[in-house]
């Protein structure tokens, strides 16, 4: 509801009465308010005001919100007033002209688009300066750029960018920054309503009118931005052309369209709602807004529209609206013929930040054509077409066109590299088609580079051609044109011969970006295409040339079914299994198995929704895209399929009713029966084999001294499969090679399948387990944010149920503890102001709106339930953002804030954000996890969660640039622009695999991101650890930042060959599993000791112990001999033996810098005597069972810094630890 402006605790109405409090009496000029004529005609952006303020006083002119959606509206008076007050603080600071012979002077602006920020723009303009719009998305080269060109020394900023203005004033020592004016200053009642508000009375207006009003400055996308100058004269002018309707916007004020649209309101006297600044853009706010108020137009950019378009009540929304204008990008044809077809007059324009804007489709109401844009009649002589073949015309912009900033050509032209095609029928009408790049852009936002895919089919024989295409479709096809070897061949046999090369591009493509064989496409070997000069394919023509070709592609897998299309239930089952099997090499599936906990991948998804529109009697608009993810088990497709058959559809049921009813169907249990128990010690079960967090939880829990075994859950084929996928976890966190041969004695990994109720275990060994257990940590969790809640049921929400049944089936006094680790996102959509309190939230709205944290909020409240009911010490651990480990700085490469992290060293630019993150990293939540576990504590909740925030540009970015890498700090659109416009390859630019969801949440002017408030009290009274930790400290930076440059960020030649060095004392058994492992990778075995010269080995054979100047040289001739045999042998691997018993030794035999990789096996022993016995047995050789002493006196166990060191039982069997190898290292 909006509502007159109250700046109380106690709403009060303020009229036009008076506007200077008594402090500010000062600052009253003696002047009274001047009197306009009825036809005076404005010469300048303040006199426009001024004037509406004397005609329309008491008229509310615009609004916007004083918290969320609660407008109050402003009438001219008080933002002439408002503008005034604060006008009259900036002169204190900034020197005005004194006379409209001066130069204008420029004042830039930088902050978000609130109310402050527009009254900031009346208050300079008022002022007599020129106001020059900064973005908030540029580089700091950007804005010095700006503010060198325009000769501007006086900024005006927002609080939040004060950080930028200081590194500004380094570069640009006599820059002066100053605060925003914010509401306490200007908005207040005082006792005058006819003071003169004008503040250059002084200049002569007729002059002023042909001074510069508005400085905004083109994008920078194709280098630093340009500045756009408009005077007062052209600006009213502009703003005259207007709708005269009362509208919403929801574009910043920065943007020329943005500023524009308020000033048109402000001319036509249609008031105006501006969007909150401080929301994100989203469905339910819009639609909030809209339902409240009444508008005529509403002034958007396509995301807008899709939010609103996606819904019925969204869609009524927009009908109601006389005009619908989008900018900023395409809108797609299906959405806007929708919403054309549903009656929204909507209207495309365009433009570019080079060129200004351009085009519009404005049209008459009973002309349909929305998407094609209308040059207006003085712009057509300064557009030029040039075509680009097969009615593809790219657009250039002639020299001479007002508010054209920019230049690629030589006759000072601007070639946009934006392709449009004419209208068959109306002149003068244009339609967006592509731009000239290659990159393509799938239905589902993932970018794929086709190049690499259509060199490798190009190079077989049988091809000419071959072009991949798939640009707003769900999944990539390809256009063939046999060679001439292929004349007389039938189509089966070419693609026969052409589908290997196919598939092996398929091989090393990620899954969104393979093709499949029905979307290939075969033309006639004579078939003629558009190509340059030097023969390439001109792709954007070559797409117009086969539009229907490919159009035919699509549609083939969408064809009605055949006859004998199977119809009963029963055959649809089958048909379903069948098709399912086959995609994703399944030799059996359960009726009722998750097929994405199986593998099933997006493109599997939607070939097996084609396979369905083929054989089944149901049509394509039935199936959505997202079809078998919506159902995504055999059963569940196959009820689907029945109903959409029948004409049908299933009754969808809210999220909230999903989440209740499986809070009901699991949150039964029955009660602990006691039972005595004399073990002593601790007895654990954990989860989670692949999660950085359990590779640390079971590297600390197994060396605290009462903990007797940990029993490893794991989802493997075998116990031999479960202990590779435990042991490669931990080594590939760093967590395994200083673990002690004792403690890695104490782990037992299992295969297990949580669905079922014996957890997959057989009864033997859920016997031993339930009778000793004392505590479980549940960390296993499916990752997938893409899947819905029901997918999470079988194997996640029923699993916990099952664990907890094995917690209360302990054969003990009381139930086993249940430590089960959620995450803060099952509360992720609590209330804004509301802190989030270690304990079930009253609502299960407050889950994130993704399955995933659904999923976890399910659990959470079916755990409290089991406490309830049983006493069980059922905790949940609700965990936050978890970043690398202190020690190593490990840190997986492929989430958002590494990859975010990395564009520092692709496009080299990191956004600089106003957010406070809460980061622990991933050993001190293990830490946390773990005290909290095994502690006394009652049934409960924990926020394990970061005590204190930290500012993402104040204290994380200065850190980064202390690192080594080198970046520049960027607002956040321009770092989504530049990311846009980077290296589309995914291998070299990875970034770029998460552009759309960077942009989605960066690409809008929600500069400032709150996040929500923890309680941590009881986290922290329960674990040291957390109530300890450092926010973030330089230390941990330096390390992360270390390892991802040293690992996955690095760009150099990667490692040639291995060498794996069996190493440890005398009579370990170096040589015969050195031999094993050798027979295994079929390579060469170097036995160490053959390679001592003489003297060393008659030392060894007196008794005596090497020295270290003895065995330099050995070392050395080890590591020229294994290199040697790697490039001679042809294998790539070499297995040597050597004892290689302290970390120095080890460094030598590494050769430190060198591109083969060296790992080391250590076979450990706990007992002498064992190795003294094994000695004795040996005849003939030299190292005598007395040298066991002097062997074990010097062993070193491996650095922190040695992850290259496996550490294995030498009491296993040697083809035991054979496997062992092979398997954790991946060879």
């Amino acid at each position: 509801m909006a509502v007159d402006i109250a700046h109380s605790s106690t709403i009060q109405h303020i009229s036009s009465q008076s506007f200077l409090s008594p402090v500010d009496t000062s600052l009253v000029s003696s002047r009274r308010q001047r009197t306009f004529a009825t036809n005076h005609v404005p010469h300048t952006i303040d006199e426009l005001m001024r004037l509406r303020a004397f005609q329309q006083p008491e008229e509310p002119i615009l609004a916007y919100p004083v918290h969320n959606t609660d407008y109050l509206e402003y009438t001219y008076r008080k933002l002439d007033v408002f503008a005034y007050r604060v006008g009259h603080q900036y002169v204190q600071h900034t020197t005005q002209r004194r006379s409209s012979a001066e130069k204008e002077k420029v004042v830039a602006l930088l902050g978000p688009s609130n109310l402050d920020y527009l009254i900031s723009v009346l208050a300079l303009t008022k002022s007599g300066f020129t106001v020059m719009f900064l973005s908030t998305r540029l580089s700091d080269a950007a804005y010095l750029s700006l503010l060198e060109s325009t000769q501007c020394r006086d900024l005006i900023i927002h609080e939040s960018f004060s950080t930028t203005a200081e590194r500004l004033r380094k570069t640009m020592p006599d820059l002066s920054a100053h605060p925003i004016a914010q509401s306490a200053s200007y908005a207040f009642p005082n006792q005058e309503n006819d003071q003169d508000t004008c503040l250059d009375c002084h200049l002569d207006l007729e002059l002023e009118a042909q001074k510069i009003c508005w400085i905004i400055h083109s994008s920078g996308s194709t280098g630093l931005p340009k500045p756009i100058l408009q005077t007062h004269s052209a600006a009213l002018t502009n703003y005259e052309n207007n709708l005269n309707m009362r509208g919403f916007i929801t574009l910043p004020l920065f943007h020329a369209h943005g500023i524009s649209s308020v000033f048109r309101a402000f001319t036509s006297m249609k008031k105006i709602y501006m969007y909150n600044a401080n929301l994100p853009l989203t469905h339910n706010t819009l639609l909030s807004i809209m339902a409240e108020h009444r508008f005529e137009i509403l002034y958007g950019v396509p995301y807008a529209l899709k939010l609103l378009g996606d819904t019925e009540e969204g869609v009524k929304a927009l009908v109601k609206l006389q005009v619908v204008m989008f900018g900023g990008s395409a809108c797609p044809d299906s959405l806007g013929d929708r919403l054309v077809d549903a009656g929204v007059n909507l209207i495309s324009h365009y433009g570019t930040t080079e060129t200004g804007q351009l085009m519009t489709s404005f049209r008459d109401r009973s002309d349909k054509v929305w998407n094609y844009l209308r040059p207006s009649a003085n712009l057509i002589p300064f557009l030029r077409w040039e075509s680009r073949g097969m009615d593809l015309f790219e657009l250039v912009v002639l020299d001479g066109w007002p508010s054209k900033v920019a230049t690629n050509r030589s006759d000072g032209s601007y070639a946009t590299k934006d392709l449009f095609t004419p209208h068959p029928s109306i002149p003068n009408a244009w339609k967006y088609s592509a731009r000239l790049d290659d990159t393509i852009a799938l239905l589902n936002g993932e970018k794929v580079g086709p190049t690499d895919m259509e060199q490798a089919i190009r190079d077989n024989k049988y091809v000419r051609e071959a072009v991949v295409f798939g640009n707003g479709k769900p999944q990539l096809g390809m256009m063939i044109i046999p060679s001439e070897e292929t004349v007389g061949m039938p189509e089966s046999q070419i693609i026969e011969y052409i589908w290997p090369v196919v598939e092996s591009s398929n091989a090393a493509a990620p899954g969104y970006a393979r093709i499949s064989a029905e979307m290939l496409k075969l033309l006639p070997a004579s078939a003629t295409y558009p190509q340059t000069d030097k023969g390439t394919v001109i792709r954007q023509a070559f797409y117009k040339l086969f539009e229907k070709e490919i159009e035919d592609v699509y549609s083939r897998s969408e064809m009605a079914p055949s006859t004998n299309a199977p119809s009963s239930e029963l055959e649809i089952r089958a048909f379903l299994k069948e098709k399912i099997c086959t995609l994703n090499g399944q030799t059996e599936l359960d009726d009722d198995t998750d097929l994405f906990s199986i593998g099933l991948d997006s493109l599997q998804a939607l070939q097996l929704r084609s396979l369905i529109l083929k054989k089944l009697p149901v049509s394509g608009k039935a199936l959505a895209m997202n079809f078998v993810f919506d159902f995504p088990s055999v059963n569940a497709l196959t009820r689907e399929l029945v109903l959409l058959q029948d004409g049908q559809t299933s009754k969808s049921i809210p999220v909230q009713e999903q989440m209740a009813q499986l809070i009901e169907k699991y949150g039964s249990f029955q009660h602990h029966i006691p039972n005595p128990n004399s073990n002593e010690g601790q007895y654990i079960v954990l989860t989670g084999a692949t999660g950085s967090l359990g590779a640390h939880i079971v590297a600390q829990i197994a060396l605290l001294p009462d903990v007797k075994q940990v029993y490893w859950f794991v989802r493997a084929k075998s116990e031999r499969d479960a202990t590779m996928r435990v042991i490669s976890s931990m080594n590939t966190r760093g967590c395994y090679h200083q673990l002690s041969l004792e403690a890695r004695r104490k782990i037992v990994a299992l295969p297990s399948d949580f669905s079922k109720e014996d957890l997959g275990l057989s009864s033997a060994v859920y016997a031993e387990i339930s009778l000793n257990i004392t505590c479980l940590i549940h960390c296993a969790w499916s990752v997938n944010f893409n899947l819905s809640l029901q997918s999470f049921e079988k194997d996640c929400i029923a699993g916990a149920k099952h664990l907890m049944g094995l917690c209360l089936s302990a054969g003990r006094p009381s139930p086993a503890s249940f430590n089960f680790c959620s995450s803060v996102s099952a509360v992720a959509s609590t209330p804004p102001g509301e802190a989030v309190v270690e304990d079930v939230p009253p609502s299960l709205d407050n889950a994130q709106n993704m399955g995933y944290a659904q999923s976890k909020l399910v659990t959470e409240n079916i755990v409290h339930r089991a406490a309830c009911q049983t006493g069980i010490k059922s905790r949940t651990l609700r965990v936050g953002q978890i970043v690398s480990d202190t020690q190593h700085g490990i840190w997986n490469a492929t989430e958002a804030i590494p990859l975010m992290l990395q564009a520092g060293q692709t496009i080299g630019a990191i956004p600089a954000l106003d957010e406070s993150p809460l980061w622990l990293p991933v050993d001190v939540v293990a830490k946390a996890v773990s005290e909290i576990s095994l502690s006394d504590s009652p049934a409960g909740t924990t926020n394990v969660v970061a005590t204190q925030p930290f500012h993402w540009t104040r204290d994380l970015l200065p850190k980064l640039h202390a690192t080594s890498l080198s970046f520049e700090e960027v607002g956040q659109r321009e770092w989504i622009s530049r990311l846009r416009a980077s290296n589309p390859d995914p291998v070299q630019n990875p970034p770029i695999k998460l552009l759309d969801f960077f942009a989605k949440k960066y690409d809008n002017d929600n500069i400032v991101r709150k996040g929500l408030q923890y309680n941590t009290r009881r986290a922290q009274n329960l674990s040291p650890a957390l109530a300890t930790a450092e926010i973030l400290s330089q230390e941990l930076v330096d390390k992360f930042v270390g390892h991802f440059i040293a690992t996955s960020w690095n760009t150099m030649e990667k490692m040639q060959g291995t060498i794996i060095v069996v190493a440890g004392p005398c009579g370990v058994g170096k040589s015969t599993v050195g031999t094993e492992i050798a027979r295994k990778l079929n390579c060469s075995f170097i036995e160490g000791d053959q390679h001592h010269d003489a003297q060393a080995l008659a030392k060894m054979a007196s008794g005596q112990a090497l020295d270290d100047e003895d065995r330099w040289l050995w070392l050395a001739r080890l590591r020229a001999v294994a290199e040697l045999e790697i490039s001679t042998n042809g294998k790539g691997v070499v297995v040597l033996a050597c004892s290689a018993l302290k970390g120095r030794y080890r460094d030598v035999l590494r050769g430190v810098g060198k591109r083969t990789r060296t790992v080391f096996v250590m076979l450990q022993v706990e007992e002498k005597v064992e190795l003294a016995r094994r000695l004795e047995m040996r005849t003939g050789h030299y190292m005598k069972a007395d040298m066991v002493e002097s062997q074990m006196a010097i062993l070193e166990g491996p650095r922190v810094d040695e992850m290259y060191v496996l550490p294995v039982d030498a009491k296993n069997m040697p083809q035991d630890l054979a496997e062992e190898v092979v398997g954790v290292l991946g060879l």
